[in-house]
């Protein structure tokens, strides 16, 4: 919670010092669908499934045609059902139950965006993000189970291009991959990091 201080009032810092010179450029809204791959511990320990249930959106303020941030959300929805298999209850307690996790997660983050090569028609860029993420997970073994929530730390960087809808138009189709490091430290666990594949909209609000 400390880092996402640091990060918004970096952010709050940026926004005042462009405010002036930001006045004539335009609020954007991005909302992307999100198919998310687990990577590492998360995969291996918790869901190796992919998750095809997710969005990511943002509210984005243009300071220039290369650089914009704004506010980012989503959601992911994760969700595993193992085989019936022997698990250890206790030093001398097994049990033969189907295992069940289920995983949701709702990043809130502050995001900016890099367009290198802004003058041409296609605009590729580089994304950057950091903040919160909150973590809802469910573990249920046979007819016993078990919730959890948890507040932690998210950080993303990823690439992409946006095709504008007609030539000079800041609106268009957004195509993108991101990366996710997500540390999450409970009942075990390790790691929620995962790689993300986006496509969606953004929409000029002017």
């Amino acid at each position: 919670m400390k880092k996402f201080k640091i990060i918004f009032a970096a952010f709050a810092v940026i926004c005042m010092s462009q405010s002036v010179s930001a006045q004539k450029n335009p609020f954007s809204l991005d909302f992307n669908y999100n198919y998310s791959m687990p990577l590492g511990n998360f995969k291996s320990d918790i869901i190796s499934n992919n998750s095809p249930r997710g969005f990511m959106g943002g509210l984005m303020y243009s300071f220039s045609d290369k650089l914009s941030a704004g506010l980012g959300f989503g959601f992911q929805d994760y969700y595993q059902k193992y085989p019936r298999a022997l698990y250890q209850l206790g030093k001398s307690q097994e049990v033969s139950a189907v295992l069940t996790n289920s995983l949701q997660t709702i990043p809130i983050l502050l995001q900016a965006k890099y367009y290198p090569l802004s003058a041409t028609y296609l605009k590729p860029y580089i994304s950057l993000g950091a903040g919160a993420n909150v973590i809802d997970f469910n573990q249920y073994l046979g007819q016993f189970g078990s919730s959890t929530t948890h507040v932690g730390f998210r950080a993303q960087g990823g690439l992409g291009l946006m095709i504008p809808f007609k030539k000079y138009s800041s609106s268009g189709i957004n195509v993108g991959a991101i990366y996710d490091y997500s540390p999450y430290n409970k009942n075990g666990y390790h790691d929620l990091s995962n790689v993300n594949f986006q496509a969606g909209v953004t929409i000029n609000l002017k």
